[in-house]
């Protein structure tokens, strides 16, 4: 829970250097002091990269149940005694707004780079 972590900006040199895409995951949602918007801020700053949230987490730490598809605007809760079962279903009504504000967000963000796929 400590951010971007030292390996990756070694990782993201050689990647520009190469001129490879990324795609980045964020773990360990479930632990103390998880945040993922500081993250999501560390790739833009401290890598300089066009980051973007696909996913809201519904809930953190302790009381993480699932996430939420920013591309098709769907929940994701896991069930089970160790969340083996995925039920997908509406956005919770107190997440809606965070959702809506950052699927624009992503939107945004690719529109930067293809004005196509930004439409």
């Amino acid at each position: 829970v400590g951010g971007v972590q030292s390996q990756t900006n070694t990782v993201d040199r050689q990647m520009k250097r190469y001129g490879v895409p990324r795609l980045g995951f964020i773990n360990k949602m479930d632990r103390m002091g998880s945040n993922p918007w500081l993250i999501v801020d560390q790739l833009r700053e401290k890598l300089n990269l066009n980051a973007a949230a696909m996913q809201v987490p519904i809930g953190l730490e302790d009381n993480l149940e699932g996430m939420v598809d920013l591309i098709e605007m769907k929940a994701a809760t896991f069930e089970g005694d160790k969340g083996e079962t995925v039920v997908w279903g509406d956005i919770p009504s107190d997440l809606q707004g965070l959702c809506n504000e950052k699927r624009q967000e992503l939107i945004e963000r690719v529109a930067n780079v293809d004005e196509a796929l930004g439409e």
